[in-house]
């Protein structure tokens, strides 16, 4: 079809007016069936028969040339509507004098024709048609008039059709109205559609990891060329739903006869291809139809990418180190360069001094090595109470009388007995430092709010810069001269190692650390 029915409401409009066509036709050689019948029964009711058969006969002849020339050649469909509804108008108007007044079949005839005008056709055009309508109405009756003086009395008849065939144009012309909104909305919203959909496909293009999106019957149906190349099969285009029998039968054996959870992973190896595949299967709910999405890595890269991130943790961790050691390193030597030659009294806070910044060293390796080994976590059943008053009076013996316990009830969780007992010492001994000298206690408070435990350290010093808050878990972070900065970020690793998070919350005055972890029942 040429640009007539090249936008979406030009395709409709000819849809209609084929649908059009085809009813006049089956309209008119339905009259002309009828006439055949009846016409002898009911030859008193047509004023001039002859002249009502012939018209029949041209308009249906006019009516089959006109079908098939829209339907086989649409071309100029505006052109075709306008001379179509003209024949209608005129054939309609013959039809009503031919009959000596107006017919209730004739006048609904009308009536169709006037609102499929307003439908079809552009405003003034369908205007003009309803126009001719009721001049084709009123001036055959007063043409017939002239004749018969008792067709006067359908004169009024007339007349109030008239008014009709104005009424139906404008209810036509307000469904028109409707029609052509929702038709720009339905436009706009299937072009922001097609815009969506070709932004979604280039970006999944665009990924190195692969996606493939089955559904409950193992189809593909959404791929990407990162999946075609690590699966091994050849590229499939967006609106192809192909079974992945066919184009993965290794895949599909083991998707179908090991079904899999949401969430689950695994190392995939196929005749089909030359990667060994890194799964992780999500399953997607969506409408009316459930979906599984699979996300598909290459080991190989994956592994490289885990020595690179490696790399750059053990290169930032070295160059960290260095900065560290390098303060006391060039406090010590110039503690022995003004060593030599000095008064006894000035060599004693010398090596004082030398001691201390070594001190500082030996406290920096010992937390980097501790925090390298990474010792293997064996979680056991923890009761808090008995745990913590433990913890207080023998590894807080020093300092116990500084510490308020408040916890409610007895409380279990899983956690490494060692490292919690690591994390709490260093958490509690960094409140007491950093409390208020005029305050004599910190608080431990332990609270639940199933499924999580809330474990609290809070002191009331002055707190945490909002600042220095992204910083604090980070290694080599101190706000402590004499710090090492490992402290906190090592407190934090044992607690991810754990399940657990450590986190510092806001507090009007003071500092809290709250670890988080999910309770465990007896």
């Amino acid at each position: 079809m040429q640009a007539q029915t090249s936008t979406p409401l030009a395709y409709t409009i000819y849809r209609l007016g084929l649908w059009y066509t085809l009813y006049r036709l089956l309209i008119i050689t339905g009259l002309i069936i009828i006439f055949q019948l009846i016409s002898e029964q009911l030859s008193a009711d047509y004023n001039q028969p002859v002249l009502y058969f012939y018209t029949l006969v041209g308009y249906c002849g006019i009516s089959l040339i006109q079908f098939l020339f829209f339907k086989f050649y649409p071309q100029h469909i505006d052109r075709q509507l306008i001379l179509l509804f003209v024949i209608d108008v005129v054939a309609l108007g013959l039809l009503t004098f031919s009959l000596g007044a107006p017919n209730l079949n004739i006048s609904l005839l009308y009536v169709i024709t006037v609102f499929s005008a307003t439908i079809l056709l552009r405003r003034k055009v369908s205007l003009v048609i309803t126009l001719l309508a009721v001049i084709s109405l009123i001036y055959q009756q007063f043409f017939s008039s002239f004749f018969d003086y008792n067709n006067l009395n359908t004169i009024g008849n007339s007349a109030l059709l008239a008014f009709l065939f104005f009424v139906m144009y404008g209810i036509g012309q307000v469904a028109v109205k409707h029609f052509k909104i929702l038709e720009n909305i339905s436009f706009r919203q299937s072009q922001a559609l097609y815009q969506l959909q070709n932004i979604n496909r280039y970006i999944l293009e665009q990924i190195d990891d692969g996606y493939l999106v089955l559904d409950e019957n193992y189809h593909v149906v959404l791929s990407n060329p990162a999946a075609c190349t690590l699966l091994g099969i050849p590229p499939l285009f967006a609106h192809e739903q192909l079974p992945l029998a066919k184009t993965q039968p290794d895949l599909f054996e083991l998707l179908r006869f090991a079904p899999l959870d949401d969430g689950e992973q695994f190392i995939f190896e196929s005749q089909l291809s030359t990667y060994n595949v890194h799964i992780k299967v999500q399953r997607l709910i969506v409408p009316q139809q459930a979906l599984i999405l699979l996300r598909l890595q290459d080991v190989q890269q994956l592994n490289q990418q885990v020595q690179q991130l490696k790399l750059a943790a053990l290169g930032q961790l070295s160059a960290s180190i260095a900065h560290e050691i390098r303060n006391p390193l060039a406090a010590i030597v110039q503690a022995n360069e003004l060593y030599q030659g000095s008064e006894p009294e000035q060599q004693h806070l010398l090596q004082k001094m030398i001691g201390k910044q070594s001190q500082r060293i030996n406290d920096i390796i010992e937390d980097t090595l501790r925090m390298a080994r990474n010792d293997s976590t064996h979680p056991m059943l923890i009761e808090l109470d008995n745990f913590l008053h433990h913890l207080i009076s023998e590894d807080l013996a020093d300092v116990q009388n500084k510490i308020h316990l408040d916890i409610a009830e007895n409380i279990t969780i899983y956690f490494d007995h060692k490292q919690l007992t690591q994390v709490l010492i260093n958490l509690i001994r960094n409140a007491l430092h950093h409390n208020d000298p005029t305050v004599n206690q910190i608080i431990v408070s332990v609270h639940a709010v199933r499924p999580y435990v809330f474990i609290d350290v809070i002191d009331f010093g002055n707190g945490v810069e909002k600042r220095d808050i992204s910083q604090l878990f980070k290694p080599f972070f101190s706000t402590e001269i004499k710090g090492t900065g490992l402290g906190l970020y090592l407190s934090h690793s044992l607690c991810e190692a754990n399940h657990a998070k450590l986190s510092y919350v806001e507090q009007e005055k003071g500092a809290c650390f709250r670890i988080q972890c999910s309770t465990k029942d007896k």
